[in-house]
């Protein structure tokens, strides 16, 4: 199973915003916590994808523009539907228990 963000979307989607707008910006690509960014004087704004925002309040951040909305999706192929089709099933109702057991601010 593939688990992540497409990593290579977020600067392609970054560059594009801020060059709608007119506004020049120098991406630095960044892993792991990357809202101590401005707290350490490596930037003055961060892109990154949130689900509540918890986290960046926590290193005294503000979000000030949604770029994009992005949703989560577990993809099967045909083949595996068919010959796992009973472990998909099961892998998909444990999901949706622990969905349903997050807390409300979990969810997205």
């Amino acid at each position: 199973m593939v688990v992540g963000p497409r990593r290579d979307e977020i600067p392609r989607l970054a560059e594009q915003y801020f060059t709608e707008r007119g506004v020049q910006v120098e991406l630095v690509r960044l892993d792991g916590s990357v809202e101590l960014a401005p707290l350490v004087g490596l930037a003055e704004r961060i892109v990154d994808l949130v689900q509540s925002g918890e986290t960046l309040r926590a290193n005294g951040l503000v979000e000030v523009a949604e770029i994009t909305r992005s949703t989560a999706r577990l993809i099967v192929n045909r083949a595996s539907m068919k010959t796992e089709h009973a472990a998909v099933n099961e892998l998909v109702d444990e999901m949706k228990k622990a969905l349903h057991a997050a807390p409300r601010g979990a969810q997205p």
